[in-house]
């Protein structure tokens, strides 16, 4: 009996699953494809986009993806600590990079004025 139903194509969920198990893997690219297919039909999908932000290439895709689970659903509270945890890593980084910068124009300062001094001792 034909139902009418191809069962040789994956549903999406079905899919998911298969990305998941994927990223879980650790073949990020592979899952990206799989969850890019989901995307596909189904572009109002906070859980492909989600996956998409935990095997996202680069920082900033990663914000992407979540700034559009986001637009999907605001309350997300997902997409939202992951947001601010980022933002706090940044902002870390930037405060290290700051102390460094101030540390090194100390170090800069003494040796000039030992510099200095040496030079006043010489003479």
């Amino acid at each position: 009996m034909d139902t009418g139903l191809n069962t040789d194509t994956p549903n999406l969920e079905q899919l998911m699953q298969l990305g998941i198990q994927t990223a879980k893997q650790g073949n990020k690219q592979s899952a990206r494809v799989i969850f890019q297919q989901i995307l596909e039909s189904d572009k109002q999908n906070e859980r492909a986009w989600l996956w998409m932000a935990a095997v996202a290439e680069t920082p900033e895709d990663r914000a992407r993806y979540l700034n559009t689970v986001l637009r999907i659903n605001p309350s997300n509270p997902t997409a939202q600590r992951e947001l601010q945890a980022m933002q706090t890593k940044r902002e870390s980084s930037n405060s290290r990079v700051i102390i460094l910068s101030g540390v090194a124009i100390v170090v800069v300062v003494f040796v000039i004025v030992l510099i200095i001094v040496l030079l006043s001792a010489v003479n």
